[in-house]
């Protein structure tokens, strides 16, 4: 298939595609709902979750890999109903306790209203680059090599951070974070819009979740970072 051919073209036909599509981004919805959820969890569990986290970094090492946990489990049953609402489900519930976690942290050191911000750029890049792919109809599979050494320094570098407490270094990351998830992001939109297997919505509305994820993630770090 030329890779400039519209989507519009591919051998599936209009109408599913726009129903793929449509199911992907109610998918999306749905998993901001969750997130919401749990991060109203963690705000209501405050004297809870905070003893824990200053007494002990094992409380977030748990919270790391129950969300690790949870990401592949909703991967290997994204085509299987009902368990791939339960996997998406309960991915998108960790990740919004830890967004909260972290979000209530940079506002008590650097205000709301950098928390504020950094959800509106997130919804500045998710808006931007996803009108890119709807109106440029291009394939962007090449930026795969970039997307996969920038995620993996991403992962990497982010363990080491954590592990030496490097704040410094932890900032660089995030910037990097920034950058290949968004293009991941770009990516992911792009073959979303061409593929030829339309029934693995709850896949595809994960791979976006986790690249708005870590963007929002990595974007309260800078911001809170610089404001401290």
């Amino acid at each position: 298939m030329d890779q400039q051919q519209s989507w519009q073209g591919t051998s599936a036909g209009v109408q599913p595609r726009i129903d793929f599509v449509r199911s992907v981004y109610l998918w999306l919805m749905g998993g901001f709902a969750v997130a919401a959820l749990g991060a109203v969890g963690a705000l209501l569990t405050i004297p809870i979750w905070v003893p824990l986290a200053q007494g002990s970094r094992m409380f977030m090492w748990v919270l790391f890999f129950a969300q690790m946990g949870a990401i592949f489990f909703a991967k290997a049953v994204s085509r299987r109903k009902p368990l791939n609402i339960l996997g998406y489900g309960l991915f998108t519930l960790i990740s919004g306790f830890v967004v909260g976690i972290v979000g209530i942290a940079v506002a008590t050191t650097s205000g709301f209203a950098t928390v504020l911000m950094a959800f509106g750029l997130t919804g500045t890049v998710f808006l931007t680059l996803t009108v890119t792919a709807f109106v440029s109809k291009k394939d962007f599979s090449f930026l795969r090599n970039f997307v996969i050494v920038g995620i993996a320094v991403m992962f990497f570098g982010s363990l080491a951070a954590a592990i030496f407490h490097l704040e410094t270094f932890s900032l660089i990351i995030s910037g990097v974070a920034v950058i290949a998830c968004s293009a991941k992001l770009l990516w992911d939109t792009s073959a979303m819009l061409r593929t030829d297997d339309l029934g693995d919505p709850a896949g595809f509305a994960l791979a976006l979740f986790v690249s708005l994820y870590n963007i929002l993630i990595a974007l309260m770090n800078l911001l809170g970072g610089r404001r401290r």
